[in-house]
């Protein structure tokens, strides 16, 4: 493990700013996952993946990078707890990384809740896949309406502007998973219609884009 992370790293030095050096670790449940590293290091494993990255290049921003920190509160205290404690010990951590794979009727009351727990640990704060779906019952039957696709105007809004509101100095920036609909991971991997991202099909703007532009200004 450590001479795989410090390899890449250290490929990279000076080229990439930052690296999500460990992903998607626990489970909903907030217990970590039953993974290899944690059946043959423990639980401190993850501590030390960031402390190999960063003897590799110690210029790189590291976050650690999860979903469900919007609907799993167990979820979201276990990650923040643990980053909490490495910066208790010196554990080198730059930033959370919260995926946001989403959907049009999450309520706001928890997307903020989960933005405002990132922001609270002082580290820096990534959106870091977000994508709004709209067809989270699998209805195969769904089509796109004006009425849907301003409903997910309206949360990629709220969603920007919650983020605009954390002290500056956290904002490490706003990433979509992928750019077009054609191109999401939803449609295939849950067999359905959906239409996730700010840009349909054919890369033309959808009311998303102009949302997301709406919670800037």
């Amino acid at each position: 493990m450590k001479t795989h992370i410090q390899t890449v790293v250290a490929h990279f030095k000076g080229k990439v700013s930052s690296w999500d050096v460990v992903n998607e670790a626990f489970d909903d449940n907030g217990v970590l996952r039953n993974s290899i590293w944690l059946q043959k290091l423990g639980n401190d494993y993850i501590a030390r993946c960031y402390q190999y990255a960063h003897e590799a290049d110690t210029a790189a921003l590291l976050f650690y990078n999860d979903y469900g920190q919007e609907y799993s509160s167990a979820k979201r205290t276990a990650i923040i707890n643990m980053l909490t404690a490495f910066k208790t010990r010196g554990i080198p951590i730059s930033g959370i990384g919260m995926q946001f794979h989403t959907r049009y009727n999450q309520t706001d009351a928890n997307l903020a809740a989960a933005i405002t727990a990132a922001a609270a640990t002082g580290l820096k704060v990534h959106i870091s896949e977000l994508d709004i779906a709209l067809n989270p019952d699998n209805i195969q039957t769904l089509t796109l309406t004006p009425a849907l696709a301003q409903q997910q105007s309206d949360k990629y809004k709220s969603i920007v502007k919650m983020y605009n509101a954390i002290p500056a100095s956290q904002q490490y920036g706003i990433t979509t998973w992928n750019v077009g609909d054609a191109d999401s991971w939803i449609p295939v991997s849950y067999n359905r219609p959906d239409w996730p991202l700010p840009f349909d099909a054919n890369y033309l703007r959808k009311p998303a884009y102009y949302g997301i532009l709406a919670g800037v200004k």
